[in-house]
C-alpha cells in the first residue's frame, strides 16, 4: 500500500479566486477609507472612538481615525496573500466586519442616523476578505493499493 499527499483546488478556481477576492476586498477597505461614512466625513476624518462612543465627532490624524484602521485591515489582508492558508486574509475580514458592525451600532445610537458610502464599501471589502481566506487548497491523501 503507497500513500501519497495530493494537493486539490476547493472550489472551482481555488487560489485565483483567493487572489481576486483578497485584492478586492483589501480594495474595499483602504478605498472605503476616503469615502464619506457619516455626517459627510470621510473615513479618514471619523475618529477611531466611532467603534464605541455614539459623541465621536472627527479628527485631523488618520492615525486616530477609523479610516485609518481601515486601511491597516487593507495591507494585513494583502499581507495573508503570502500565506497558503488564508488564516490572515480571513482574519483581516473578520476584524473589518466586527469594526463595521460596532460603527454602525453607534452611529444608530447616535442623533445623526446617516451610514454613507464609505461604510458600505468597507463593509463590503471585509466580507470578500471573510470569502477570500474560506478558498484556495486543502490537501488530500491518495490510497493506492
Amino acid at each position: 500500500m503507497v500513500i501519497h499527499n495530493t494537493t486539490s483546488r476547493v472550489g472551482p478556481t481555488g487560489v485565483t479566486s483567493r487572489i481576486l477576492l483578497t485584492v478586492l476586498g483589501a480594495a474595499g477597505l483602504i478605498v472605503g477609507a476616503f469615502l464619506d461614512w457619516t455626517r459627510n466625513l470621510q473615513g479618514t476624518h471619523v475618529s477611531w472612538r466611532a467603534v464605541y462612543q455614539d459623541t465621536f465627532g472627527s479628527t485631523d490624524n488618520i492615525v486616530q481615525s477609523i479610516g485609518g484602521i481601515s486601511i491597516l485591515i487593507g495591507l494585513v489582508a494583502l499581507l495573508g496573500l503570502a500565506d497558503g492558508s488564508g488564516w490572515l486574509v480571513r482574519l483581516a475580514g473578520a476584524v473589518g466586519l466586527v469594526g463595521t458592525v460596532l460603527f454602525i451600532i453607534q452611529v444608530q445610537r447616535s442623533s445623526d442616523q446617516t451610514m454613507q458610502t464609505g461604510m458600505w464599501v468597507a463593509l463590503a471589502g471585509s466580507i470578500l476578505c471573510v470569502a477570500a481566506g474560506l478558498t484556495g487548497y486543502r490537501g488530500t491523501v491518495v490510497v493506492d493499493e
